[in-house]
């Protein structure tokens, strides 16, 4: 039997830790890319459990287990769009490719960042979007 401590610290523990995207699940992110201050166009729609309708939105409904839990990352949502992004580096389909220690047009030398609602995240593309996320990509 579970000490009455224990048990509490689990229940809160379980209540913090938001769930996963699961098969059924219908769930959307606000995103934006931001590159030496400039915020880039939403990417167009692309196809996928993890997309795009090109509205700056990234929409998780996954239908199959490989597209669910933690497979419904920012990975697989840049991969339908062509992008890489990596604690390293954000690359787009067009060739523009940030790395970190590029220089931004203004002098600094750039790095690749991810915010989660205005938290510095170290996930990068293993981050997996929740229900009303706000995900700023970053390089500055």
């Amino acid at each position: 039997m579970l000490g009455l401590g224990l048990f509490v610290g689990l229940l809160v523990t379980a209540a913090i830790r938001a769930p996963l995207p699961r098969i059924g699940d219908h769930w959307h992110a606000r995103y934006s890319i931001v590159v030496c201050g400039q915020v880039q166009p939403a990417l167009p729609f692309t196809q996928g459990n993890v997309h795009s309708h090109g509205d700056g939105l990234i929409h998780i409904h996954p239908e199959v287990p490989s597209e669910s839990g933690n497979n419904a990352n920012l990975r697989r949502f840049f991969e339908s769009a062509g992008v890489t992004f990596s604690a390293n580096a954000v690359e787009f389909p067009d060739g523009r490719a940030y790395r970190n220690g590029d220089r931004c047009p203004n002098g600094t030398a750039g790095r690749a960042r991810l915010l989660v609602n205005g938290e510095a995240s170290e996930a990068f593309e293993r981050y997996v979007p929740r229900n009303g996320d706000v995900i700023v990509i970053q390089f500055d």
